[in-house]
């Protein structure tokens, strides 16, 4: 009976949950409206026309693509750099501390183990992590800062809606690509706790820097070879 009554009003299922958040907020506006003053009617003008670019289906898609792709071209082809200037450092520093250790007369098996093994490892990881993290934080924080991250949300909210998730999922994707712990972390965003589980599943299929990073050396280190 009242399923029925809602049809009739134009309310179905699907629009259920989007037409109570509408109406609250067409509420709160009014409310808002005859108790605020403001001094400055037009202190949101600016934010108003870049929203009507940024979020229009002519614009909004070209530039949230270009974008991320800059972000995920200077993250992936800029980190080469820096990473093969500290992976040939460390490589050079390793050759001095087995001189050293041979010069000690240090245990073979030591040497080893603390060269070879801690050592290696440690500056590897270094070496291959460390780059594209300080390029893709700092600039995904950039685009955070200038508000460009909830405009993303907007943008994805309508596809995302389609696969019974929220746009939000959209910005913790983008985080994932850095790194899927951080990507994970922020899906405290979502508010529902089934999107925010789809949301923590789905992000662990997200390629982040460590494993973009990796192939990158890998082919880096075939090459040298």
């Amino acid at each position: 009976m009242v399923c029925s009554e809602l049809e009739k009003n134009g309310i179905s299922r699907d629009n259920f949950k989007a037409s109570i958040v509408s109406e609250i907020m067409h509420k709160s506006e009014k409310i808002c409206g005859k108790v605020c003053v403001f001094e400055d009617e037009n202190y949101s003008k600016r934010d108003r026309k870049i929203d009507k670019i940024l979020t229009s289906k002519k614009f909004g898609f070209p530039i949230m693509i270009l974008f991320l792709g800059v972000i995920f071209w200077l993250t992936i082809v800029g980190s080469n750099y820096p990473s093969q200037v500290l992976f040939n450092m460390f490589a050079w520093l390793q050759e001095k501390l087995s001189l050293g250790a041979e010069f000690l007369h240090c245990p073979e098996w030591l040497s080893s183990m603390l060269i070879s093994g801690v050592y290696q490892t440690l500056t590897w990881i270094i070496s291959v992590m460390l780059p594209p993290m300080a390029i893709f934080f700092p600039l995904f924080t950039i685009l955070e800062d200038l508000g460009y991250l909830p405009r993303i949300a907007f943008n994805m909210d309508g596809f995302f809606k389609k696969c019974c998730c929220t746009g939000k999922q959209m910005i913790t994707m983008c985080m994932g690509f850095g790194c899927n712990a951080a990507g994970c972390v922020g899906c405290r965003i979502i508010d529902s706790p089934r999107e925010r589980l789809i949301a923590i599943l789905t992000n662990n299929f997200v390629p982040c820097n460590r494993k973009i990073s990796l192939f990158n050396f890998n082919c880096y280190y075939i090459h040298c070879w």
